[in-house]
């Protein structure tokens, strides 16, 4: 995008009183909805503070909710443990007049992968993804079920035996019961202790169908921790798709192959399709180094990813979300992000989770309401756009402005979007017009780091400022995921390399190491073997031609001499231990610097004993070995980071539900909300890092050596098996091998 910055032409006069103030341009010229003043937002860190708001705000409803989610599970619970399931309280909103309306992205091919919209069903019928679910009667594996039943059944027998055989035998002590007789005594324990090796078994079986979580052929395809939430969600979606949830609607969207004319009103709206994300793409800045397997995913599987709620818009009390958070149970944490929270009722496989979502009142609210208008409308069967009544867009457009919610100068923000089907992409174009108005840190907060443009955005913003004199140097602070992925990490390698850290992906770089070596191998043979045929000779020339290009490029992507000593020689499986050098002259990576930019790459992790507890209490050596006892080690759990938050010199703030990637940037609908506001930036940065590092620094540059030493007192205390010291670990991925990635999540 070289147009970001419009040219202004500014005429100053002497004898105007007062004075001019000049700020830095935040706003993105091309997005469909303007920058409006008037408004106030409330950052809502992690599910249990996003859900309680969005719960609170739904059930104090009068007139409508509105709902767009990338995934929608109407079996959870926004308020844990005991709240109303979210179908639940839209059923009693819908039955006290409220129009509740909810559409989600379903692909169903994409749900082969993950499900978003567990147990709805083929065509929202109710039941799994493969069928309805009316034939088997049951919305979860009947076995499952049967044992949770006969589990609970045992409970209570295990509970009447036990406090029959404890009465009787207190009352035998007391010598008030004669006709004690201990040899029913013991048949009555051998019985509770039948009953526990029973359910004992039962629940190793409900276990290892519960771990497979979300998803599956049969059951409702929901959650398996929840068998009574599987038949809830099938009822469910039978009921909306049958029209007997009062005032509830369910709705499903997807993008279409080429581009379509739709009514709205008297007005015509194209719409785009899947062939113009492709020509896009063809065409855009940056991303020329895409293959065609990496296109046609972008383009065929691209999703709606937005995530928003509305409610009562129109009213004095309206209220809007802007979310991270998507509406599935295992997005559900509290910020202590505890090792294992059995509270948060997650599936095993998805432990703490990092997100963050925003709570919205004024101006904006108009734009909230013509996303989801715009998009419902769209979903709307075209007999009822022609021949009902007026669109959801009209009714809405009829409506007054929201007033301002704030009268503060820093109350300005607008509504950003990735929409493909009207080609808009302003998230991006707040992404680089805020990466180039940095000065002091950029701080990223993303489940993926994985869009190189903004690497070099940084390195120039950089360059630029030591050109100009401009002291000491720009901060980057990145909190993010390992890929730990077999096909996505050429595209998070590009990344770190840009940015002078592609030592962290050790595995990667073996790979490269290994595979340098063979090139030189294989060029060192054609040339000591050069055939006198001259037709002969000229394929092996055309080889060696071919040979040095793939070394350069090798050599290109930060394979350096260093590292092929180092690392040309392992064996993938001895690329962990690595982690075992400690020490400042021995440790396994070394990072390039970049001129004027310092970089910190940081992913999140709990520990067991919790972070900041003293070392586990342990034996002698001597004792543990004459009492065969292991040693006690803490436990360690990766937070999984969902955020996608994006904040600059205490001044800027950006949330949205776009990755840092190529997919959110251009092929996903996402939607995000951007306010220069130094008091909500400086409060989120202070919040976040204090929960993240435990403390905070006075300046940047100090707060860029408390990270560092935090990272390095837990990777010493990781290799230690002592508990972390904050939940702050340095960006180390050791498992994820080179990949010409196929996907670009």
């Amino acid at each position: 995008m070289s147009d970001l910055y419009k040219p202004q032409t500014l005429k100053l006069y002497a004898q105007q009183a007062g004075s001019v103030r000049l700020t830095l341009d935040w706003f993105a010229n091309k997005a469909f909805y303007p920058p409006r003043a008037g408004v106030h937002i409330k950052p809502l860190i992690n599910g249990q503070a996003a859900f309680d708001a969005v719960h609170a705000a739904m059930e104090a409803a009068r007139h409508s909710i509105d709902i767009i989610t990338w995934g929608f599970d109407p079996a959870m619970r926004f308020k844990r443990p005991d709240g109303p399931r979210i179908g639940e309280l839209l059923q009693t909103k819908g039955r006290e007049g409220v129009q509740a309306r909810v559409l989600v992205w379903s692909n169903q091919l994409a749900r082969l992968k993950e499900n978003t919209i567990p147990g709805a069903g083929v065509g929202g019928s109710g039941g799994t993804w493969a069928g309805s679910g009316v034939a088997s009667g049951s919305a979860v594996d009947n076995e499952v079920l049967r044992l949770e039943q006969r589990r609970q059944h045992n409970l209570n027998l295990i509970a009447r035996q036990q406090e029959a055989l404890e009465r009787s035998e207190r009352l035998h002590r007391e010598g008030r019961l004669p006709s004690f007789d201990p040899r029913g005594a013991a048949h009555a324990r051998a019985r509770i202790a039948e009953l526990e090796a029973e359910n004992a078994e039962n629940q190793r079986t409900f276990d290892s169908s519960e771990a497979q979580g979300y998803g599956g052929k049969r059951g409702s395809g929901g959650t398996r921790q929840d068998p009574w939430g599987q038949i809830f969600t099938r009822d469910w979606f039978k009921a909306v798709r049958g029209g007997g949830l009062q005032n509830v609607e369910f709705r499903t969207r997807d993008f279409e192959q080429t581009a379509r004319p739709v009514m709205n009103g008297e007005q015509v709206r194209l719409v785009n399709g899947r062939l113009q994300s492709l020509i896009h793409l063809l065409r855009a800045d940056g991303i020329d180094d895409l293959g065609i397997g990496q296109l046609l995913v972008l383009t065929q599987f691209a999703s709606h990813h937005q995530k928003m709620v509305l409610v009562d818009y129109g009213s004095p009390q309206a209220i809007g979300f802007v979310m991270g958070h998507n509406m599935h149970r295992n997005y559900w944490d509290t910020s202590a992000h505890l090792f294992d929270d059995r509270a948060a009722g997650r599936d095993p496989g998805f432990g703490p989770w990092q997100d963050i979502s925003m709570q919205v009142q004024g101006p904006v609210l108009a734009d909230l309401s013509r996303n989801f208008s715009e998009a419902w409308d769209l979903e709307t069967p075209w007999y009822k756009r022609w021949f009902s009544t007026p669109s959801l867009t009209a009714e809405r457009d009829a409506l007054p402005l929201p007033k301002i919610a704030t009268p503060a100068s820093n109350s300005v923000a607008q509504i950003c979007r990735t929409q493909p089907q009207d080609g808009e992409r302003s998230i991006l174009e707040h992404y680089l017009k805020a990466l180039g108005n940095a000065t002091d840190y950029v701080y990223m907060e993303n489940q993926y780091f994985r869009y190189a443009g903004f690497a070099e955005r940084l390195r120039k913003t950089a360059q630029v400022r030591k050109a100009r004199g401009v002291p000491g140097d720009l901060y980057l602070f990145v909190v993010t995921n390992t890929p730990d992925s077999s096909d996505a990490s050429k595209t998070t390698y590009d990344m770190m390399k840009g940015l002078g850290q592609e030592q962290l992906m050790p595995q990667v770089q073996r790979d490269l190491a290994h595979d340098l070596r063979e090139k030189r191998e294989q060029l060192k043979q054609v040339r000591e073997n050069l055939h006198p045929d001259p037709y002969v000779r000229r394929g092996q020339e055309n080889n060696i031609e071919r040979l040095e290009r793939k070394i350069e490029a090798l050599e290109q992507k930060g394979v350096t001499p260093e590292v092929e000593q180092r690392l040309g020689g392992l064996g993938a499986q001895e690329i962990p231990g690595l982690a075992k050098n400690t020490g400042e002259d021995d440790k396994p990576y070394q990072l390039a610097e970049v001129p004027g930019l310092k970089v910190v790459v940081a992913t999140l992790a709990t520990s067991d004993p919790a972070p900041g507890s003293p070392p586990p209490a342990r034996l002698s050596a001597e004792a543990e070995a004459a009492l065969g006892a292991p040693p006690l080690k803490a436990r360690y759990k990766h937070i999984y980071v969902h955020s996608k938050l994006l904040l600059v010199d205490d001044l800027y703030t950006l949330l949205s539900s776009a990755n840092i990637n190529v997919r959110s940037m251009h092929g996903d609908s996402e939607l995000g909300i951007a306010q220069p506001n130094p008091d909500l930036a400086r409060a989120m940065r202070e919040e976040l890092w204090g929960a993240h590092v435990g403390r905070l620094a006075e300046t940047t540059e100090k707060n860029f050596e408390l990270w560092n030493q935090k990272m390095d007192d837990n990777w010493k205390a990781q290799v230690a098996d002592e508990p972390f010291t904050s939940h702050l670990l340095r960006f180390w991925d050791v498992t994820t091998p080179y990949s010409q990635n196929l996907t670009v999540d």
